[in-house]
Formats: structure tokens, sequence, C-alpha cells
């Protein structure tokens, strides 16, 4: 037990994990399921992993660098985790990504294409591509 505990807490050093990946870890390294399940909840107890935060950090990176719904599930999905951004987070995410990377023609057609090619969906296109034509 005390391995497993050890072996996470290294882990856990180097950056934040999820529940799921800390058990996927440990299990590769050979631990048995109760020392597994001992230690997540030792980890949990202490504070050392939180997958709501984690899971809002994500969301909050995603959304600043201008990553689309799409792009968020499939990361966290490698990771066992199930989550998407909510309509409202992956408009501000669009609109952040054409103030910050879009240098094309201001033309509908051309903003449409450009973040239809980043995975958006087609209703939050529409709706950041005329916010960012009338300068909202």
């Amino acid at each position: 037990m005390e391995k497993a505990k050890s072996y996470a807490l290294k882990l856990l050093s180097k950056k934040d994990y999820f529940e799921a990946e800390i058990k996927q870890k440990l299990s590769q390294k050979g631990f048995s399921k109760e020392e597994i399940e001992e230690t997540v909840l030792y980890l949990k107890k202490h504070g050392f992993i939180d997958d709501d935060k984690l899971l809002e950090r994500y969301r909050e990176v995603a959304v600043q660098k201008g990553k689309s719904s799409i792009y968020l599930k499939r990361k966290l999905f490698s990771k066992g985790i199930y989550a998407e951004l909510s309509y409202e987070e992956e408009l501000k995410s669009a609109i952040n990504l054409l103030e910050n990377k879009y240098r094309g023609e201001k033309e509908f057609y051309n903003i449409v294409k450009f973040l239809k090619n980043r995975g958006f969906s087609y209703s939050v296109i529409q709706e950041a591509a005329n916010k960012f034509l009338n300068g909202e």
C-alpha cells in the first residue's frame, strides 16, 4: 500500500491526473485492486485528486485557447472522463479564437470555414461570426 501511495504521489508531483488515470497508472505498475482503491481513497481524502476541479481547469483552458467542444470531448474521453463545453463556453471559445488567431478577410464565408475546420458546431459558428463581424 505504501509503495502504491508513494508512486501515486510521485506521479501527482509532476502533473495533475484524473482519478481514472491514476487507477490506470497504478494498475499498469502491477498493484492490486485493493491497493489501488485504498490509494485513490487516500488521495481523495487529502485533496490530491479532485476530478471536478481538474475538469473545470480543462474547460477554462479550452475556452481561453479557442478549442471546440469536440476537441475537449475527445481529449477528456482519452483520459476516461465524459464531458463537453456548454453552448455559452463554446461560443466564448470561438470568439476568443477569432479575436486571437483569425487573420483572413473579414467575410462571413471565410470565418465560417475557419471555425468549421476547428470543429465548432454550426449554431456557434453562425453566432460567433455575426458577433465578430459586428464588433461585439
